[in-house]
Parts: structure tokens; C-alpha cells; sequence
């Protein structure tokens, strides 16, 4: 008799995609999708973000279920090469990795439990305010408010990218080696697209992406506007007064402190986004000095090429191949489907699942709200009231 292990779970990542993710911002999304064929399950996705802010696929896993020790599992994973070691008792043995929380999911577990949508708002503009302020509480702020992260996330606050991305694996009901050649395939496409275009912008002799080029433009046309007064010339510091714009105090535009020796202003934009803010770029044409190097590498157009850069190679027939040695990988009985039929789902819903201002169901027949023509008490007896 042959030699059977149970499946339980697998991990792939392409070559590509590995040594591509070194050019990347260091920034990792984890989501994942409930699988709908005979198998139950759960897909997730770990994914990045290039230098011109594109979705950029780096590993996935197929697992009995979305929970804390399979994200932590596939995160150990993804970033091993980066010297990071997860214990699951201990943590985190080296702080080259830290957790955040998505914005999105917390505000809609808050609302769950305060029910007011007040409160929920209030805690989203304290999670994307980006200027430091004392927050009241005992909760890790680093983890959900931007002010207070560091320059870790670049400004990525939700799991949408992950979500964008996964739809098309929603619902997937093919074999795993199917599953494995449609992300084989997919990733493949992206990258040959994406390399074409960073060659083509990199012959033009352009220096940084689109997506942060329009970002530094926008800066400038604010900086114009901006009033600069030096304070030190051989520390760098500055004194910026914004215009009023749409933030009106009571005693005009509001005014930051800007430090070139330390690449840093009280609006906190420049470490958070990773490059300059309207406040330093005014201050930098006050001293003729150039703002290239507030500007981080990830966003130039080599580094973005260099993402995209790594080839995959086309696979072999089935008949080309070595033959396998090993034993026979067999289905779990317990991720097998009982019952037939449409799946139940098993999402836990809440309010984010709720549209905002979505009417009530109205029927074609009698034109009442509350239930559907399939529904309706009045079918068998013709069309309702006119």
C-alpha cells in the first residue's frame, strides 16, 4: 500500500514575486476568502504595494480557516527573508516587523458595538489625522492612528487592496493545482505588463513614478502659497505658514516648524508618505536646496522597474517533468462538504455589509415594500392595485 498524508494546508509564493517584493514598500496586507466548491476552506493573500501605487501579488496559502494563527503563520512566512522570527508565545524576537490594524474593520466593529455613527467618524479622522496630538486611552495608538505610526505604513490604513485583488479568487471551486496555475498565470501577466511600461518610462530618463510625481506637483503648487521664515540657516530650521485654504483658525493659516537636517515637519506628511510635504518643498526653493532626497527610493521609476523586473519561465508540458517521489497527498474527510446543494455562508456580517441609504425590497406586483414577486401573497391573483 502506498504511503497517504491528509491535506491540510499549502503556502506558494513565485520566485518573481519574492525577489521583486524587495523593491517594494514594506508594507504587507493579509485578507482572505472562503472557498465554495466541494472542498470547504479559506484562500488568503499577502500583497504589497509598488512604487506607483499598484497591487503587487506575493504569496498565498489555502487553510482550513481565516484565523489568528494562520495570518501569523503566513506572515512568518512571507517575511522570513527579512530577518524577522515569530514566536507564537513570545512574539516578535526582532522589531523589523510591526502589526497594524485595519481602519476600516475597527471603525465597523465600533459601530457594532456604540451604534453612533458620530463616534465612528470622530474615530476615523483621529486615525487619518496626521499631525501628533496626546490621545487619551490605553490602547496601542501606533497600531490604528496614523499620527502615531511612525512612517511604517505609508499611509496604507485599510485592507482594500487585498480585498480589490482576492475577488477574482472569491468562490473558487477549482482543483488546488488549477488554483495554483490561475495565480501562476495572473501574477505572470502583471508583471509583464508592468515591466514594459517601467522600461519604457525608464528610457525617457523620468525619475519618479506617476503616482508620486502628481503627489510632489500637487505639493509645489501649495508651496507657492506658503510663507517661509528661516530660523537657523546651518540647522535648517524654518518657519511655515500655510495659507488659510479649507482649514480656517481663528488666527489665519496655520503655521508648522520645519527641520531639513532632520527631514521633518510638525505636519508629520513627509515621514508618514515618505516624501516631501508642501511645507518642506517651500522651504527647500527658500534655500535653493534640493528635495530629492526627501523623496524615498521606492517611489523612483528604477526601483519601480526593478520590482517588476524578475522573469517567470513558461512551464514545462506535464510529460517533461521529473516524476514525483513521495507520498500520496489524499482529500481531509473533514474539509469535505456534508450537504448538497448552495454552501451556506459563513461570513460574519456587519455593518460593513450594510450599504448606506439602501431601500427596502418592493415587490412588482402589488408595489409593497417588504418582500419580492416570488414572495408575494397577491401572485396567484393576478397583478395588484393599479
Amino acid at each position: 500500500m502506498q504511503n497517504e498524508e491528509v491535506f491540510q494546508r499549502v503556502f506558494w509564493a513565485f520566485h518573481p514575486s519574492i525577489e521583486g517584493f524587495k523593491h517594494c514598500c514594506p508594507v504587507l496586507t493579509i485578507d482572505g476568502t472562503h472557498l465554495y466548491g466541494k472542498y470547504k476552506g479559506t484562500v488568503m493573500i499577502a500583497m504589497g504595494c509598488d512604487g506607483n501605487n499598484q497591487l503587487f501579488l506575493l504569496a498565498f496559502a489555502l487553510t482550513e480557516g481565516e484565523n489568528v494563527d494562520r495570518v501569523f503563520v503566513l506572515s512568518l512566512i512571507v517575511i522570513r527573508d527579512y530577518g524577522c522570527v515569530l514566536d507564537v508565545y513570545l512574539g516578535w524576537f526582532k522589531l523589523n516587523a510591526y502589526h497594524r490594524i485595519c481602519v476600516r474593520h475597527l471603525a465597523s466593529n465600533f459601530m457594532t458595538h456604540f451604534k453612533d455613527k458620530c463616534l465612528k467618524q470622530l474615530l476615523c479622522r483621529v486615525a487619518l489625522e496626521t499631525k501628533t496630538h496626546s490621545l487619551v486611552g490605553g490602547y496601542s495608538f501606533e497600531k490604528w492612528a496614523l499620527s502615531h505610526d511612525g512612517g511604517r505604513q505609508y499611509g496604507i490604513m485599510t485592507t482594500n487592496m487585498s480585498k480589490c485583488s482576492i475577488v477574482y479568487l472569491k468562490g473558487t471551486k477549482f482543483p488546488i493545482t488549477a488554483f495554483v496555475q490561475l495565480t501562476f498565470y495572473r501574477v505572470n501577466s502583471y508583471f509583464a505588463v508592468r515591466k514594459e511600461h517601467g522600461a519604457s518610462r525608464l528610457a525617457l530618463g523620468e525619475q519618479y513614478t506617476s503616482y508620486v510625481d502628481a503627489k510632489i506637483n500637487a505639493n509645489v503648487v501649495k508651496a507657492g502659497s506658503h510663507e517661509v521664515v528661516l530660523y537657523d540657516h546651518f540647522q535648517g530650521l524654518f518657519h511655515v505658514k500655510a495659507d488659510k485654504g479649507s482649514k480656517k483658525t481663528s488666527f489665519g493659516g496655520r503655521t508648522y516648524r520645519v527641520n531639513l537636517h532632520e527631514h521633518g515637519c510638525t505636519c508629520g506628511k513627509t515621514l508618514i508618505y515618505g516624501f516631501p510635504c508642501s511645507h518642506i518643498l517651500a522651504a527647500c526653493h527658500f534655500r535653493s536646496i534640493d528635495f530629492r532626497s526627501f523623496v524615498q527610493h521606492y517611489y523612483t521609476i528604477q526601483s519601480c522597474f526593478s520590482t517588476w523586473a524578475p522573469l517567470f519561465n513558461p512551464i514545462h508540458n506535464e510529460y517533461e517533468w521529473p516524476p514525483y517521489v513521495g507520498p500520496v497527498i489524499v482529500p481531509a474527510d473533514s474539509m469535505k462538504r456534508v450537504s448538497g446543494g448552495r454552501p451556506k455562508s459563513t461570513r460574519l456580517h456587519n455593518e460593513m455589509d450594510v450599504r448606506e441609504g439602501k431601500t427596502s425590497v418592493t415587490c412588482g406586483l402589488c408595489k409593497q415594500s417588504g418582500h419580492n414577486r416570488c414572495s408575494c401573497p397577491n401572485k396567484n391573483m393576478g397583478a395588484g392595485p393599479s
